[in-house]
């Protein structure tokens, strides 16, 4: 099919355009590292590369350590007992458009998680719905958010 091959062939460039950060490969990473280009590109994020686990880049403005979630679905995984220094939720919608979210400290989730007794998978990641993630960024001050990129 013409378009399985375009796909890979879109897969490839991207690879070699963040070569040795992502890998847009096509077995259910792809949408996760659709997500961290374009957050990354969105709010200015250095991505440090596949090796780190804890988090996926640093904003260059101001040095914070960033992890970035994206799903096409409605519900994200967050680190289990652990406050991120800073934490970007996207949706990617079907015309690609990104709805943000949350975009701040990780620390008002886990707070959530912990109080409403989130049950964890295997103790490394709990389950957030993208309503609880809308309703606690619109609590966040101005400051306690990241700026897009003027770029």
């Amino acid at each position: 099919m013409k378009e399985i091959q375009q796909l890979l062939d879109i897969t490839k460039s991207l690879k070699r355009q963040y070569e040795g950060k992502l890998d847009f490969s096509l077995d259910g990473r792809l949408v996760g590292d659709i997500g961290e280009a374009l957050v990354s590109e969105k709010f200015d994020i250095e991505l440090y590369g596949k090796n780190e686990h804890k988090y996926d880049g640093f904003h260059r403005p101001t040095g914070k350590k960033v992890q970035i979630k994206a799903s096409m679905a409605y519900y994200f995984s967050y680190p289990y007992n652990l406050d991120l220094e800073h934490f970007i939720a996207v949706h990617i919608e079907p015309n690609g458009e990104l709805e943000v979210l949350y975009n701040g400290p990780g620390k008002y989730i886990n707070k959530f998680l912990k109080d409403r007794k989130r049950k964890s998978y295997r103790g490394i990641w709990t389950t957030i719905s993208a309503n609880h993630l809308r309703e606690l960024n619109s609590n966040l001050d101005k400051a306690e958010r990241l700026p897009e990129s003027s770029i």
